[in-house]
């Protein structure tokens, strides 16, 4: 883990425990969504994604997607790199519900090291 993903995950463990949404630049397109889970991906060869990277599983609110929206129910859960995440800013905007589909031992990772916990 590097000193920027660091930083990056201590602002987003941050924004989890207070229920607020972030927003920031991911590739070229700015997002706001509700952080739900940080933890590191399994690796390509099992998942299609790279071992070792630092992502954010989260819901998707507004900004540019190139995925479909509201097409199906949980089709706003979205998995962002932290490493191509700048510009990261905690908004006062919070959201108090857990949304449908929502796995806090989401098989997507193969190591979770904050999430929210589901009463």
């Amino acid at each position: 883990m590097t000193q920027i993903e660091q930083q990056i995950i201590d602002i987003l463990i941050t924004a989890i425990k207070g229920g607020n949404l972030i927003r920031f630049e991911y590739n070229g397109q700015i997002s706001i969504v509700e952080p739900y889970l940080i933890g590191e991906l399994f690796s390509k060869f099992q998942n299609h994604m790279e071992e070792g990277k630092f992502a954010l599983r989260a819901w998707f609110v507004s900004g540019n997607s190139n995925r479909p929206i509201d097409k199906k129910q949980g089709d706003r859960w979205r998995i962002y790199e932290l490493n191509k995440m700048i510009e990261i800013e905690i908004l006062t905007e919070t959201n108090k519900i857990v949304r449908p589909f929502y796995n806090p031992d989401d098989k997507d990772f193969k190591r979770i090291n904050f999430r929210v916990n589901v009463k």
